[in-house]
C-alpha cells in the first residue's frame, strides 16, 4: 500500500493579553560589593523574604555568612540581616527551604554552623534578630561543612534532616540523622539512621497523609548512588525504605518532594543519561520526576532531556532540577536550570506537567530579557495568593551583570509570574493558536498517511480532529527538548558513549520561525477520506484552554484502495479500512479462515466461520499494528498489515 506523507506545521503569532496579576522579573539590588547566592524564597504578606549565602568582609573577617532580606511585592529591597560570626562559617540551608513563619510578626530559619550544629535564628517582622539557639553535635561526630542540612516545619515542630559522620570526625563515611525541635527550640529527640558504612546525603522532610514523615535523600554505596526514600514515624522509627535510580551510576544529589492530591508524592532530581562530552569519567544528567504512593511504590517515572550542540549532539551536563510545586488539581510545576533554545546559555526554567507527568509547556527566564546571554539559575518556586508563582535563584557570569555589580556577578534574582508563567519580560503574552496543513493534491482512499505534526501554542495537551472521523488526542510535548536547528531522531543519538535511547522522534520544524523551545514534533498515522472524488478535509486544533482553530483543505481522492489483487497468487482480497477505528472488513471469495495477531505474535481474533464480507469489531484490540492472516480454501495464506486506532 502506498504511503503519502502529510506534514502539519503549527506555528505561533503573538496576541495581546491583559494582566490582573502582579508580575516582574528582576535582579535584587542588595550590596554591590559581595556575591549573594539565593537559596530560599518565601512569599509573605505584601512581599517576600529571601535567604542568600554570602560573605561580609567587614563584619565577619571573611568568614562565610548568610543574608536574610525582606522585599516588597514588586521585589524591591527593604531591609536585611547578616547572620554569622568571625570564628566559624555559617552556611545557609539548601535550596527550596522556606523561612518558618511562627506568627504574624516573627520568623525562624535554621542555619548550619560549621562542625558545630544547627543554628536557629528568630527574627521580628523587620528581620531584627530576637533570639538565637545553637544545637550542638558531639565533637567527634558532626555535620560536614560540604553538605548542607535541610529542615521542615511540621505541626509546630522543626525537623532537621542532616548527615552525620560515622564514629569520628576523620571518618570518610556518613549516615543520616533526624532531629525534632519544639517551639522553644529545644531538642525533643534525635535519631541516627542507617549506621552501616554507607554514605547518606540527606534531604527534605515531608509530612505523610497518615501523619508520619517521609524523608528524601541520597544513598551512596559501592554499587552506585541512589535516591533514598525513607518513611518514619514522629519518633524517628523507620517504617520502610526504598531506593530508586539507574543501576551502578551516580543518580544525583539534589532531591525535592511535594505531596499530590491523590495521596501520592512527586519527587524531582537528576538522572544519569550518558557520559559527558564523550569522556568516560563522569555522567551528564537530565531532569527526573518520579511519583510514588504512600508505601513507596513507584507510580510513574519521567526523564526529561535538554539537548545542545557542541560539534555533535549532546545533553547539557548542567541540566538539573531544584524544586517543585504540585497544585490542588495535581499539576506539577518543576524548576530547573536548562539550555534555552535561542543560545547555549543556561536559563531558569519552569516546566508544567500533567498529573501523569506529560509535559504541558516549558518556559525560559532571564533577568536581562528573552534573548540575553549568560547563565541564570532558579532554585525555588512557591505559589502566590494571586494564583501565580514566584521563583528565586541567582545570576551567573554575564558581562553586563559583571560590570553592573563591580565584578560580583552572582546576585539574587526573582521572577514573579501569573498562573500561565508570564513574567512581562521574557513572556509578555500567550502565543496565539494557529496552524497550517500541507497535503498532496491527490491521495488514495482508504490509505494510511504518515502525518508529521509540528505544534506550537499556549499549552498542551492539544487535540487534532479530522473530518475523516479520526481524532488525535492528548498531544503533549516530547520528553526531549531540542533547538530547532538541530533536529534529531532516535537513530542518530545512540553511540558507544551515549547510553540512553530516546522514545520520541524529534523533527525539525520547517516553516516559519517559531518560538523554538515550544515546538512539538511527532509522527502520527491518519486515514484519508473513504470515498473517491473531490473532497474538502476539515482539520480542527484545540489547546488545553479550549481555544480552537479550524482550517479547510481541498484535495482529490483517487479510487485505488477498494480491492487488492495479489497477482502472484491470483487471490482477490480486500482488507479495509486502514487504519481502522471500529471495525475491520475482510472481503473476498473462498475465504476459509481469518486470524489477527499483534506484533508479538499473540492471536487477538480467530474464526473459521467466514463468508464473502466479514466485519470484525476492534473493540477488544488496543491501538497499534496488527497482522491479518487470511487462509483461502485452496490452502494459500495472505497476510496484510493493518493499524487499529
Amino acid at each position: 500500500m502506498r504511503k503519502i506523507v502529510l506534514i502539519a506545521i503549527l506555528y505561533i503569532v503573538g496576541i495581546s493579553n491583559s494582566f490582573s496579576q502582579n508580575i516582574f522579573n528582576r535582579i535584587i539590588d542588595l550590596n554591590r560589593d559581595y556575591m549573594h547566592i539565593l537559596v530560599s524564597l518565601t512569599p509573605v504578606d505584601n512581599g517576600y523574604i529571601i535567604v542568600c549565602g554570602t560573605r561580609n568582609y567587614d563584619l565577619f573577617n571573611d568568614m562565610r555568612c548568610s543574608l536574610v532580606a525582606s522585599l516588597d511585592d514588586q521585589g524591591n529591597y527593604m531591609y536585611n540581616a547578616f547572620i554569622g560570626d568571625s570564628l566559624s562559617h555559617t552556611w545557609e540551608s539548601d535550596f527550596g527551604q522556606e523561612i518558618i513563619r511562627t506568627d504574624d510578626a516573627t520568623f525562624k530559619y535554621v542555619f548550619n554552623k560549621e562542625y558545630l550544629g544547627a543554628y536557629i535564628c528568630k527574627f521580628n517582622d523587620t528581620l531584627g534578630i530576637k533570639e538565637t539557639n545553637m544545637l550542638y553535635y558531639a565533637l567527634d561526630s558532626s555535620f560536614t561543612d560540604e553538605n548542607f542540612i535541610r529542615f521542615s516545619y511540621i505541626d509546630g515542630y522543626i525537623y532537621i534532616y542532616g548527615e552525620k559522620r560515622g564514629d569520628t570526625i576523620s571518618n570518610d563515611f556518613f549516615h543520616g540523622t533526624l532531629w525534632k525541635i519544639d517551639s522553644l527550640n529545644n531538642l525533643v529527640w534525635k535519631q541516627d539512621l542507617f549506621e552501616e558504612e554507607n554514605k547518606l546525603n540527606c534531604g527534605q522532610v515531608q509530612k505523610t497523609y497518615d501523619g508520619n514523615l517521609i524523608l528524601v535523600g541520597r544513598m551512596l554505596s559501592n554499587a552506585g548512588e541512589y535516591w533514598h526514600i525513607n518513611k518514619v514515624d514522629t519518633s524517628g522509627n523507620t517504617i520502610w525504605c526504598r531506593d530508586y535510580g539507574k543501576q551502578g551510576w551516580n543518580n544525583g544529589i539534589d532531591i525535592f518532594i511535594s505531596p499530590s492530591p491523590d495521596s501520592c508524592y512527586v519527587i524531582t532530581g537528576l538522572y544519569p543519561v550518558c557520559y559527558r562530552d564523550r569522556y568516560m569519567d563522569e555522567p551528564s544528567y537530565a531532569n527526573c520526576l518520579r511519583k510514588i504512593d504512600d508505601n513507596g511504590n513507584l507510580v510513574w517515572e519521567k526523564i526529561i532531556e535538554n539537548f545542545y550542540k557542541t560539534g555533535y549532539i549532546g545533553i547539557h551536563p548542567e541540566e538539573s532540577s531544584y524544586d517543585l510545586h504540585v497544585d490542588s488539581d495535581g499539576y506539577i510545576y518543576a524548576i530547573s536550570t536548562g539550555v534555552a533554545a535561542q543560545g547555549q546559555s543556561l536559563k531558569g526554567t519552569l516546566t508544567k506537567l500533567s498529573p501523569k507527568g506529560e509535559i504541558m509547556y516549558r518556559r525560559y527566564y532571564h533577568p536581562l530579557g528573552r534573548n540575553a546571554t549568560g547563565s541564570m539559575y532558579l532554585g525555588s518556586i512557591s505559589p502566590t495568593p494571586d494564583g501565580g508563582f514566584v521563583m528565586g535563584g541567582y545570576t551567573d557570569y554575564n558581562e553586563e551583570i559583571d560590570e553592573m555589580f563591580n565584578g560580583y556577578y552572582q546576585q539574587p534574582w526573582i521572577v514573579k509570574t501569573d498562573h500561565e508563567g508570564l513574567d512581562g519580560l521574557c513572556y509578555t503574552e500567550l502565543p496565539e493558536l494557529d496552524f497550517d496543513v500541507f497535503i498532496p493534491d491527490t491521495v488514495c482512499n482508504l490509505d494510511t498517511i504518515d502525518c508529521v505534526v509540528n505544534i506550537s501554542g499556549p499549552s498542551a495537551p492539544y487535540t487534532l480532529e479530522f473530518s475523516t472521523g479520526q481524532v488525535i488526542d492528548s498531544i503533549y510535548y516530547p520528553d526531549v527538548f531540542v533547538p530547532k536547528e538541530i533536529g534529531i531522531d532516535t537513530e542518530i543519538v545512540g553511540n558507544d558513549n551515549m547510553l540512553y535511547q530516546y522514545s520520541e522522534v524529534i523533527t525539525e520544524a520547517t516553516l516559519k520561525d517559531t518560538i523554538r523551545e515550544n515546538i512539538i514534533a511527532k509522527h502520527y498515522n491518519i486515514a484519508t477520506p473513504t470515498y473517491p472524488g473531490e473532497q474538502q478535509l476539515t482539520i480542527t486544533l484545540t489547546d488545553f484552554y479550549g481555544n480552537t482553530k479550524t482550517i479547510y483543505k481541498d484535495l482529490y481522492v483517487n479510487h485505488c484502495n477498494e480491492v487488492e489483487v495479489d497477482e502472484n497468487e491470483n487471490v482477490v482480497l480486500s482488507v479495509y479500512p486502514n487504519p481502522a477505528r471500529e471495525n475491520i472488513v475482510v472481503e473476498g471469495e473462498n475465504i476459509a479462515g481469518i486470524e489477527i495477531c499483534n506484533l508479538l505474535g499473540g492471536v487477538v481474533y480467530e474464526t473459521q466461520q467466514c463468508n464473502g464480507n466479514n466485519i470484525i469489531s476492534t473493540e477488544n484490540m488496543p491501538a497499534g499494528s496488527y497482522f491479518v492472516r487470511v487462509r483461502m480454501a485452496d490452502g494459500k495464506v495472505v497476510t496484510k498489515k493493518i493499524v487499529v486506532l
